[in-house]
């Protein structure tokens, strides 16, 4: 009987460490919202996060701000459904939401930026390219100045920060317009 106790409490620990390691280090957001390829959880930053979130934004290294400093979305794919990586080239074009400052940033499979001689990891609403109509085109891929560069990155994400976003961004995440993420073509494509 004793034997029995202690052998399910070592399978129950064994599971339970299983697990909670599967869910912090697993690329899967937990929860959240998406709109489009961008994916966002608003309880990052927040006191009434559960403790998988918490856990998720330690293990990244997030040091996550209250939501009403920053809200964060993450793509992994893009417009289309596919994943990003390094061996593709890309368009992020649109509107942003409305917030006093943003910034684009890539990290590569292991949440780190991308090691390379170039450097070019973020874009913000200072660097980017505006079109007329007051449209971010920003090149992911590409060898042209402005773009950010994916060497090393193997399956990438991008992160979107909006700082001070708009009141109206923080009520409904899934009613703001964000750009899309085009993909226009890869490594060994005819």
């Amino acid at each position: 009987m004793m034997l029995r106790h202690v052998l399910t409490f070592i399978v129950g620990l064994a599971s339970g460490t299983a697990m909670a390691a599967i869910l912090v280090f697993s690329p899967i957001e937990i929860g959240g919202v998406s709109n489009g390829p961008w994916i966002s959880n608003p309880h990052i930053g927040s006191s009434d996060a559960n403790p998988l979130t918490r856990a998720l934004v330690a293990r990244r290294g997030l040091l996550a701000l209250t939501r009403e400093e920053a809200v964060y979305f993450t793509a992994t794919r893009d417009s289309q459904g596919h994943n990003l990586t390094e061996r593709c080239a890309y368009e992020v074009t649109g509107q942003m939401p409305p917030t006093r400052w943003w910034s684009l940033t890539i990290y590569d499979e292991a949440s780190f930026l991308p090691r390379n001689d170039r450097n070019r990891h973020a874009v913000s609403q200072t660097t980017a390219h505006m079109d007329a109509r007051g449209r971010v085109i920003i090149p992911i891929g590409q060898d042209e100045d402005g773009a950010i560069t994916t060497e090393n990155a193997g399956l990438f994400s991008l992160t979107l920060r909006l700082y001070h976003p708009d009141p109206a961004v923080l009520d409904d995440l899934n009613a703001q317009t964000f750009p899309r993420i085009d993909r226009l073509g890869c490594e060994g494509e005819t």
